[in-house]
């Protein structure tokens, strides 16, 4: 888990943070957030109750710190792949911005997270906050970034937000509510392609 902008802690609280978000991922994840208890995820990370506390006031707290947490996973991720400055075509580099972003968003865990957010964002409004800011903002940034090797920035950042919505398409809304996608590479693949084309016209 990503620690590096919380300066305060020493070495040993980072280490116990770090056990306390990757428990809080494997109960929230499994039993949702309702089921969940902060006494499971302390028995999980294998600090005390109140170590868990002293790190994240609520149960709410400790949800939204865990979203922020796998938020900024998926974004190092997205950035390593798309690595250093590029002269590829734009065609090329979203392609494989769209390959890389369909296959993060459909690993189980992740899936898993968006569906809690969903079902917890009427109630805990800084869920969905959270989320835009630190998970769909940042994966338009990458998107709007190749772009601009093209069209203007206003054009870049609309283009941007339609392809992520392309790339993601029916398959990622089935596959979110627990529906079966067989052949789902070749689902994406087709939504990719769709995805470039409207973002380069």
């Amino acid at each position: 888990m990503n620690t590096s902008s919380l300066p305060d802690l020493s070495p040993l609280q980072r280490r116990k943070r770090s056990a306390i978000l990757d428990g809080a991922k494997t109960v929230f994840l499994s039993q949702g957030f309702g089921l969940a208890t902060m006494d499971d995820v302390a028995a999980v990370a294998g600090v005390g109750k109140q170590t868990v506390y002293r790190h994240f006031k609520s149960k709410e707290a400790l949800f939204v710190g865990l979203v922020s947490s796998m938020c900024a996973q998926v974004g190092g991720l997205l950035a390593s792949a798309q690595g250093q400055q590029s002269d590829r075509s734009p065609e090329v580099e979203l392609r494989e911005l769209g390959w890389v972003l369909a296959q993060i968003l459909i690993a189980p865990d992740n899936l898993r997270l968006y569906r809690a957010i969903v079902a917890e964002a009427e109630r805990l409004p800084e869920l969905g906050q959270v989320f835009y800011k630190n998970g769909a903002k940042v994966v338009r940034a990458f998107a709007a970034k190749i772009l601009r090797k093209r069209f203007d920035e206003s054009t870049a950042a609309l283009r941007a937000a339609t392809f992520v919505q392309l790339v993601l398409g029916d398959a990622y809304l089935e596959l979110s509510i627990g529906y079966t996608v067989p052949d789902v590479e070749a689902r994406f693949a087709l939504q990719i392609d769709e995805a470039v084309a409207a973002a380069l016209r």
